[in-house]
């Protein structure tokens, strides 16, 4: 699926979903959940671009693996936590969509912490 396959998709879902809405189909709420899952379906196809990217920069700048898979992981929750909020943001919830992205920038502090640690070593090694 193209760029332009996708937004015909999200176009074509919106007229639908304000159609129902005029006449007050209560449905429009499962079909913007579902919109919203097809979507993030389509960009998780390209995901695998993205990590090969960044693994050919970490091979010519010699980063480690372990620091690596760190990247990976936080790039993997800020996406998914991203793409939750707005999910329920859609549905009406913006407060669970808040407590969403706290809880995901605990876990990105959590995972980030070894990195965190190293650096401190380092620099307190360069004192």
């Amino acid at each position: 699926m193209n760029i332009l396959q996708l937004v015909s998709f999200a176009a074509i879902s919106v007229v639908l979903i304000k159609i129902l809405d005029t006449i007050g189909s209560k449905v429009t709420i499962y079909i913007k959940i579902l919109v919203g899952l097809a979507i993030l379906g389509f960009a998780c196809t390209q995901l695998d671009v993205i990590f090969s990217i960044i693994t050919e920069l970490a091979n010519k700048i010699n980063i480690e693996g372990t620091y690596l898979e760190i990247i990976f992981k936080i790039i993997g929750i800020a996406y998914i936590a991203e793409f939750a909020i707005q999910l329920c943001s859609d549905a009406g919830e913006k407060d669970i969509g808040t407590k969403i992205g706290f809880a995901a920038k605990i876990m990105i502090f959590v995972v980030a912490a070894p990195v965190i640690l190293a650096l401190v070593e380092l620099i307190t090694a360069l004192l």
